[in-house]
């Protein structure tokens, strides 16, 4: 094609396809609701549910009306949720009609939480809600029937007859489910409150969050529009008290907000706001590992305080998420929010995702009691995840055992007997530095833009970022992070890959093929001490024997290589540099035993092997399977490169291949004369 047309050719291709979109819209415009379900196959189960019944046929064809049409994959998650007899008996006579409103809806006139009544008086009314954020379109707002996203809105549909009037249908992610009250209307919160029965909720126990609700005289604003956090579990601990902030700390007033309105993360005022006191709620969707099962958490910040309502986040779990009421939504939390009732022992001991760092400090007791003790301290806590890279195939602890003493200095790491929050790094220029119960140093530092920013702690040669921070508690704060602080989580082979010092002893380790002499440092299982000569070594070891290193650096002996760098590890312990100092004397390599001496005057390290002598210039790189000191000499001799010393059972298997291909060769020119 001629390269001029080329620009016309495609603004006629663009023109054609702005056409048929077009053509499309004005075939959607013409049809009415009953025809568009009918004609797409991805909304063929709600044609089926609507098929068999004459009275749902007609007035999708002919009535003015809004149906919202969940696809066939959200039915079929409604349907594994369900039994099959509850979908028949229960859809098509209750909450199909909540499909169904009596009225043309369209987007423009959707507010934020609009509600529309739904052709089924008794079900509560449908919440239509936008959001600035569209996963799918990026320029585009989100719209939401109750917690359902919009997957297609087709606004101009007509219907037949006469007297037609204009539809509106919207394609949805859910089905609309709701409770079905025992009465003919649907209960506003105030009235779940007191009777959950109306729901078939009894087997939640709101009576005692109810009594401080009453106690307070706040019954009022659980008849007024918005989002109601009821928590079940109401027990008091004493201090401090369940009074009116508490209350009003559950309920986010005006704004109706399911899951996937709430957003993740976005903060909203409760009604727990005045001169003194200011909380703030917040939603938070959390995956667990491995068993991938979804979390949903409500936490509140009390941002603003006074001297009975400490500063500090209190998070709670949700129970049963999405329940519409007359006047908006209810969520079942399992305890109070904003009450820093719970000592952080409590919290560690109850909270799912703190099992494995729980289960360490119930090992040593003087820490956990001393956490205990202090009512000024921040903990940071380790989550699960943060410990399943630290297990060896046996699924134990990494290199450390258990109930040791290098055990309980690793967890006094996360404990700083001061209480160090975010908002105390805002006022700080977003870092600072504390020093931890075992005395070694904790940065703590806020990274990303204000309505981004994340807390991160540094300590150990470890880099964390808190995943849930500022959680307030009767005696501290805690934030619970995504590492073990001062445990690294790569193996001794990632610290040699990532290491430029060592690029050349990588390099020299990595031949042989897939089963290289570096291979054996991701061996979980083994602690390994590693004496790793340095860029500069290797290059003083080929200014010294060039010929023979040049046959060591291009790979031609790989057991040659394998031999040198086995003279610099021991697999029998990992050696810090505290135990080089202190306590060992000789390390037991594969190919040799290597001397330790001190200098207790420069306090340098040097390793000594048949009178060649290394010094340790940069120590402790830990792994999750050992340690690496880098060293400023290769330990070596020129005998261990002479050709000679190579010519192992690989070189032997070379000469039998070359033999066999001349035999070969010699045979097949005999049959040819």
């Amino acid at each position: 094609m001629n390269t001029l047309l080329l620009p016309i050719f495609l603004l006629q291709l663009i023109n054609c396809s702005n056409l048929i979109t077009a053509v499309q819209a004005a075939q959607y415009n013409n049809n009415n609701a009953f025809q568009v379900i009918s004609e797409n196959p991805e909304l063929s189960m709600f044609k089926n549910l609507i098929g068999n019944d004459t009275a749902y046929s007609f007035m999708l064809k002919s009535w003015k009306m809004t149906v919202f049409v969940p696809t066939n994959q959200a039915i079929k998650m409604f349907l594994e949720r369900n039994s099959q007899q509850q979908l028949v008996d229960g859809f098509n006579s209750d909450l199909l009609q909540y499909h169904l409103v009596s009225a043309t809806i369209k987007r423009e006139s959707w507010t934020e939480a609009s509600p529309a009544n739904a052709l089924n008086g008794q079900f509560p009314p449908l919440y239509l809600t936008t959001t600035d954020y569209n996963p799918y379109k990026p320029d585009e707002k989100s719209y939401f029937v109750n917690n359902a996203f919009v997957i297609e809105a087709i606004e101009d549909l007509q219907g037949n007859g006469p007297n037609a009037e204009g539809q509106a249908l919207y394609i949805i992610d859910e089905v609309l489910s709701s409770l079905k009250p025992n009465r003919p209307t649907a209960p506003t919160a105030l009235e779940l409150l007191k009777e959950p029965s109306i729901y078939g909720l009894d087997n939640f126990d709101m009576s005692k969050f109810l009594q401080k609700v009453q106690e307070k005289q706040l019954e009022s604003i659980f008849s007024t529009p918005g989002t109601f956090f009821i928590p079940t579990k109401v027990a008091s601990r004493g201090t401090p008290e369940f009074d009116e902030y508490v209350v009003k700390a559950h309920v986010i007033k005006d704004k109706p907000l399911f899951i996937r309105t709430m957003g993740d993360r976005r903060s909203y005022n409760t009604m727990a706001f005045d001169d003194n006191v200011d909380v703030e709620l917040s939603f938070i969707n959390k995956t667990v590992r491995f068993t991938v099962e979804q979390m949903y958490y409500i936490q509140t910040n009390t941002i603003k305080n006074d001297a009975i309502h400490k500063a500090g986040r209190v998070l709670s779990r949700m129970i049963k998420a999405n329940i519409p009421v007359k006047n908006g939504v209810v969520h079942i939390i399992d305890k109070p929010l904003m009450l820093m009732d719970m000592a952080i022992r409590d919290f560690l001991r109850e909270q799912n995702k703190l099992k494995r760092f729980y289960k360490l400090l119930e090992k040593h007791p003087d820490v956990l009691s001393n956490i205990g003790k202090n009512s000024n301290k921040t903990v940071l806590a380790p989550d699960d995840n943060a410990f399943a890279n630290l297990m060896d195939n046996n699924q134990n602890f990494a290199g450390i055992s258990e109930d040791s003493d290098e055990m309980k200095k690793l967890l006094l790491n996360h404990v700083v007997y001061q209480q160090v929050s975010f908002s105390d790094l805002k006022r700080s220029a977003g870092f600072a530095n504390y020093t931890s119960a075992n005395g070694v140093p904790v940065m703590f530092r806020l990274v990303g833009t204000d309505s981004n920013a994340r807390l991160t702690v540094e300590s150990g040669g470890v880099n964390a970022t808190s995943s849930l921070s500022d959680l307030g508690a009767s005696d501290g704060i805690l934030h619970i992070i995504d590492r073990v602080l001062g445990m690294p989580f790569n193996t001794i082979y990632e610290k040699l890959i990532n290491n430029p010092m060592l690029n050349e002893t990588f390099k020299i380790g990595s031949q042989g093929g897939t089963q290289n002499w570096n291979s054996k440092l991701l061996d979980k299982n083994k602690r390994y001490t590693f004496f790793a000569p340095s860029n500069t070594a290797w290059m003083e070891f080929d200014r010294a024997n060039p010929s023979e290193f040049k046959q060591l650096d291009q790979g031609i002996y790989p057991s040659i290589s394998r031999a040198i760098l086995d003279r610099h590890i021991s697999a029998k312990g990992q050696y810090n540099k505290k135990d080089l100092e202190q306590t060992v004397k000789k390390v037991d390599t594969i190919q040799g035993e290597l001397n330790i001496l001190p200098d207790p005057t420069t306090r340098e390290i040097y390793i000594e092997w048949e009178g060649t002598r290394a010094k340790i210039i940069s120590s402790d790189i830990h792994g999750l399977n050992g340690v690496i000191h880098i060293i400023d000499k290769v330990l070596a001799k020129k005998r261990d490169l002479k050709v000679n010393a190579a010519i192992n059972g690989q070189s032997y298997c070379h000469l039998f291949v070359y033999l066999i291909m001349g035999l070969v060769s010699i045979m097949f020119t005999q049959q040819l004369r």
